[in-house]
């Protein structure tokens, strides 16, 4: 597989990933808590302790999506390059 067309994959698989568990995250956090995450509470009073949680949760599993992704994309980008000949049979 071309390698650009790759990197373009992998960054549309971590933007989804990412956005489907915030979502996740999200409804996750009302069933626990009763309240809408921190990020779209405008409320003053919203604890700092429920912010910080809510941003280390999120930025953990984004994270985390991200580098599988991008690991999993170059482990087949380096598969394609060690066998060429098995990269372009299979995109046939």
């Amino acid at each position: 597989m071309n390698t650009k067309v790759l990197e373009l994959v992998g960054t549309g698989l971590s933007l989804g990933g990412v956005a489907l568990s915030h979502k996740v995250l999200g409804a996750a956090w009302m069933r626990i808590t009763g309240d809408p995450p921190p990020a779209k509470n405008p409320d003053p009073d919203e604890a700092w302790t429920g912010i910080i949680i809510w941003s280390l949760v999120t930025g953990l599993v984004g994270t985390i999506i991200k580098v599988s992704v991008s690991r999993k994309v170059a482990q087949i980008e380096n598969k394609s390059q060690e066998n060429p000949k098995a990269s372009s049979q299979a995109e046939v």
